[in-house]
């Protein structure tokens, strides 16, 4: 090594050792605890906070570790959109977290409820424990610590879309979004600290710089930029005094379940506990007591005041089910106090919300899901549904016999707010006490209950159709929906919230409850037996009525037939466009549609229970019953009325009346029928569409399976070549009506059956038996179309299409645009 070099080393070894002391003098002292929080503003409550407003930042304080804890994410502001499902006050998932500490972090640990040991030997649940995996919901950097006070940074935990309202946004397919932070921030005025639960709010964006939905374009100001507010509860779970209620099948109280590994090896493993609110008596052994804590809903102080009558009314009604179990005054409805917070944990509410279209309601619960206790009810209204019952109504019912308009040339009312004096509100208004009711029940603990319609109109927890009868040829509508509480509904209550004495046993006292609930028909079916478009059951049905689903197909034909016969001028408000009149008409057109329905599912039906083995019997003891074979073939006949081409014409005098869309008057254009003669009402096209309802409902791909192996079993139930014969009769088979019109509805119906086989017989989900009785069938139509059908008859080109498929099932068949079904459900859902 040369002189230089070496000169140059020692001149670099004695710069790095002059330099230690300075560095390490440049290094910043950890700031202490009392340092970190000084100028910040503190935030007390059941989790502490401290908020340092200039940098934007939010600090926890945690003295606690180990200490278990509710973690609820919930959306206090919403999109507007019922398609997008992103509404005001929409709770997330619940969470049981916990803190515990990970050299410089702490951890925020969920820990897996769903497999436990229900024991009392701590190295048995400590198995449990260690055999599933948790869930480390967030990591948090340790900024200082005293006396066992961990304060940890948590701004990037609260400013972020713990919502998931990006990927709602992305599966809705409004396009693909991600949060801006710049535009997001803490929204301090519902930033909060209460004993019990700690509020952290926050305002958050979500962008995109690609191309954006229809729905956002609809509700959002600017649809590139979505901006919602985002709620943190750390919220005190309850003490460990409340005692879990097991499950039965029978009765509709909503379940949690789980896995307990300490249960007897010759016992089911899994574990069922009802959800419910903590009702206590202060004095148990009394037959009627007042509850130490009675539960209390408040329904949202920014609901129009009639509205908000009719809520607190219908909602109230859930009394007369506690008072029935032994209650006084246990179940309380109020109005939200001005200076309340409805997102606090402490408040049952009912929220009034807005959407741009109609939508669903829902009922939701803060729950713990250790034990099933409900914490909080949460109820959604949507506003635009009590809009749609007025519609629905109107068209019913011609009620503008004069002018109820403002006056010349002021602009109509189309709401429920300017038509107190009208059959249409007061029936709307009927319709919203039982929403309320319904809605609160969900809170409550319980399921939807499908069969109750069957019997007396027995819960409010089933979905209601307006129960209208026929007197001296007019519609009556005075007994159109019920008041009260159902006798089904008490007894859930009894189930789910009476109190035993302790020197009885509850366990024993609940099995007898439940089987003289049972022996006195109270049936229940839910949304499993009744939603699929292949449900069995006859009486788990959506807005039906009567104990007799196919003899009540012919009195909803009825009121539908007046209902036409009287439709017109006098169905719309005056000054209001002329093309408004088809929103009216719509749900007169369809007002059989769900009791069709009904009917249908008698054939290739099944009557059955929830049912238990008591004993050597069951409970009930109609396990499954096949519908007889003489009611599967009057509701196949029935079914087939319904596209009987004289019901499916609309009269000339209704037609000439219902001109193309007015000047800006598009908006709604969802809520009329879809047609293929825009922009002139397709007459024949909602011949298409009822037609199509019916068809599909009776060669339903499982209806179909359970028609084949009902008549496999005893050859007197039919068997699905006898129901397509049925349909051929009523549809290629019969002779053409004289009339052009009817004509051309029937054959647009006989299009319908043809298309709706050929889908059977292509339909991978279907049996093989299934798909070769429909191929087998359309062959011989194929053969009698060209036999009855002249060569001038556009209608002969069916039997070629047919005969293309049949030749070449698996290739995509060109075919007409089939038209969707209209949202003329009572509740609406995608209004695209």
């Amino acid at each position: 090594m040369n002189g230089i070099c070496v000169k140059l080393v020692r001149s670099l070894l004695l710069l790095s050792l002059l330099s230690i002391p300075a560095f390490a003098q440049e290094t910043p002292k950890a700031k202490s605890y009392a340092e970190t929080i000084a100028g910040l503003a503190r935030i007390d409550g059941f989790q502490p906070l401290y908020h340092d407003e200039k940098n934007g930042e939010m600090y926890l304080e945690v003295s606690s570790l180990d200490r278990e804890f509710l973690y609820q994410i919930t959306l206090p502001t919403g999109v507007g959109s019922n398609f997008v499902g992103l509404d005001r006050g929409q709770l997330g998932a619940t969470k049981v977290v916990r803190f515990e500490r990970a050299g410089n972090k702490l951890l925020l640990v969920e820990p897996n409820y769903g497999y436990r040991a229900l024991s009392e030997n701590p190295a048995e649940r400590k198995a449990v424990e260690d055999s599933f995996a948790k869930s480390v919901v967030w990591g948090f950097k340790i900024k200082a610590s005293e006396d066992g006070k961990y304060l940890v940074d948590a701004t990037s935990f609260f400013i972020r879309d713990a919502h998931g309202v990006a990927d709602r946004l992305a599966g809705t397919k409004q396009g693909i979004y991600k949060i801006d932070p710049t535009r997001s921030a803490f929204y301090m005025p519902s930033t909060k600290g209460f004993p019990k639960n700690s509020e952290i709010e926050t305002i958050i964006t979500v962008t995109t710089g690609g191309e954006t939905g229809r729905e956002v374009g609809r509700t959002v100001p600017s649809p590139d930029a979505v901006t919602t507010h985002q709620r943190h509860s750390f919220v005190e779970l309850p003490d460990a005094s409340y005692r879990p209620r097991e499950f039965d099948p029978r009765v509709s109280s909503f379940p949690i379940s789980f896995y307990d590994y300490a249960t007897d090896i010759g016992e089911n493993l899994e574990k069922r506990w009802i959800v419910r609110h903590r009702l206590e008596k202060k004095d148990p052994a009394a037959a009627i007591s007042e509850a130490v804590e009675p539960i209390v809903y408040y329904v949202d102080n920014g609901t129009p005041p009639d509205i908000r009558d009719a809520l607190i009314e219908g909602a109230s009604w859930w009394n007369q089910a506690f008072e029935a179990a032994g209650f006084k005054d246990a179940f309380q409805v109020r109005v939200l106090p001005a200076d309340a917070d409805p997102m606090d944990i402490r408040y049952n509410v009912i929220n009034w919300v807005h959407r741009s279209t109609r939508g669903w309601a829902y009922g939701s619960s803060v729950t713990d899901p250790r034990t099933g206790e409900i914490i909080r009810g949460v109820v959604t209204l949507d506003s635009q549904r009590a809009r749609q019952d007025v519609l629905i109504a109107g068209g019913l019912m011609p009620q503008f016999a004069g002018n109820l308009s403002c006056g010349m040339g002021a602009a109509p009312d189309y709401g429920y707010l300017a038509q107190d004096k009208t059959k249409a509100r007061q029936l709307a208004i009927a319709r919203i006490k039982q929403l309320s009711a319904h809605e609160v029940g969900h809170t409550l603990g319980f399921a939807h209950n499908f069969a109750a319609s069957t019997y007396g109109r027995a819960s409010v927890m089933d979905y209601p159709a307006p129960l209208i009868s026929v007197r001296n040829g007019e519609l009556d509508y005075s007994n159109a929906y019920a008041v009260g509480i159902g006798n089904f509904d008490k007894f859930a209550v009894d189930f789910a919230y009476r109190v035993f004495p302790a020197s009885i046993g509850e366990k024993t006292e609940l099995k007898k409850l439940v089987e003289n609930g049972v022996k006195n028909g109270m049936l229940f079916l839910s949304d499993a037996d009744t939603r699929p478009a292949g449900a069995a059951h006859p009486l788990a049905n959506l807005w039906d009525n009567g104990s007799d689903p196919v003899a009540r197909l012919d009195d909803e034909l009825e009121i539908r037939r007046i209902a036409l016969a009287k439709f017109g001028l006098k169905n719309i408000p005056d000054g209001t466009p002329m093309s408004e009149l088809e929103l009216s008409l719509l749900p007169v057109y369809l007002h059989h549609r769900y009791q069709m329905t009904a009917a249908a599912k008698s054939v290739g039906g099944a009557y059955y229970t929830y049912s238990v083995r008591n004993g050597l019997a069951a409970s009930p003891s109609t396990v499954m019953d096949i519908v007889p074979a003489d009611k599967q073939r009057a509701a196949i006949k029935a079914v087939l009325k319904t596209i009987e081409p004289s019901r499916l014409v609309i009269p000339e005098s209704i037609l000439e009346k219902l001109p193309p869309n007015a000047f800006s008057m598009g908006s709604q254009r969802s809520e009329r029928f879809p047609g293929k003669a825009d922009p002139v009402f397709d007459a024949v096209g909602a011949a298409e569409i009822a037609s199509n309802l019916a068809i599909r409902a009776l060669l339903n791909a499982d209806r179909a399976q359970r028609l084949e192996m009902f008549h496999a079993r005893d050859s007197k139930n039919p068997g699905l070549g006898e129901v397509i014969d049925s349909i051929f009769d009523a549809t290629w088979l019969s002779a053409d009506p004289a009339k052009p019109y009817e004509a051309a509805v029937k054959h647009a119906s006989e299009a319908v059956v043809a298309e709706v086989l050929m889908d059977l017989a292509a339909d991978p989900n279907a049996s093989w038996g299934v798909r070769a009785v429909a191929s087998s069938k359309l062959r011989l139509l194929a053969s009698a179309i060209k036999e009855r059908v002249s060569d001038k008859d556009p209608r002969g080109e069916m039997a070629n299409e047919i005969q293309r498929f049949l030749e070449r099932p698996a290739e995509p068949r060109i075919r007409t645009r089939q038209l969707p079904d209209p949202p003329s459900d009572p509740i609406g859902m995608s209004l695209r």
